[in-house]
């Protein structure tokens, strides 16, 4: 049976003691099928369990504030293709990398975060990521990581966002996102970058004006 615990979450002001919430530890499991399945929900019937992890500790948005980065452009394939591959919309990978490096695939934080899409040590194991800086394997484990907080948070993308910025736990015991001001600023932003670059993908997409052209008869010599 799983254990309750209370969670207090350190703010400027003191600590916002949040509601009961359920201790459980994360699995990756694989189906019948061959496919991975990454749950808190615990083990499932026909499924191996390949391995245990504790819950996320969160990421650390040192993108929002970073005044330089890295060039978009060298990802876009990258992330276009694993968004594809984990049903994610590449805007919202592209806005996660903006908030999380700004594009910096060397970007590290001083609580170990790694790479493009700041990913903890813990967060870059479970998703197989052996190399954090490497650019192809940081997209796929931060995509994966999306994809499993959309199904966990039932697709609600404020509560996924707060999640990757903050950790589940916290999410989980305030049951919405945590009156942590980083965390509330990035969820706003990514939100933000989120439409921006939906918005770009959209012009991108859209085919080039056609242009008809009237030819004038040509001119009589008698004219």
């Amino acid at each position: 049976m799983a254990r309750t615990v209370r969670v207090g979450i350190l703010l400027a002001g003191g600590w916002l003691v949040c509601a009961g919430v359920a201790r459980s530890e994360i699995l990756v499991m694989q189906g019948p099928d061959g496919r991975t399945l990454i749950t808190n929900r615990g083990a499932r019937s026909g499924y191996k369990v390949i391995s245990r992890h504790r819950e996320f500790f969160g990421s650390s948005a040192m993108g929002m504030y970073a005044p330089v980065g890295g060039d978009p452009a060298k990802y876009e394939e990258a992330v276009r293709q694993t968004a594809k591959r984990f049903s994610l919309e590449p805007s919202l990978v592209k806005a996660v990398i903006r908030a999380e490096s700004n594009f910096d695939p060397m970007a590290v934080s001083p609580k170990g975060a790694m790479g493009l899409m700041q990913l903890m040590p813990d967060t870059a194991r479970m998703h197989e990521v052996r190399n954090a800086f490497d650019p192809a394997q940081n997209i796929h484990g931060g995509a994966r990581h999306l994809r499993y907080l959309m199904d966990r948070y039932a697709g609600k993308l404020d509560l996924v966002l707060a999640a990757y910025n903050a950790g589940t736990k916290p999410v989980d015991a305030c049951r919405g996102i945590p009156r942590i001001p980083e965390t509330e600023e990035y969820v706003r932003r990514v939100r933000l970058f989120h439409v921006i670059y939906r918005q770009n993908e959209a012009k991108a997409s859209r085919p080039a004006p056609v242009v008809a052209r009237a030819e004038l008869p040509a001119k009589r010599s008698d004219d």
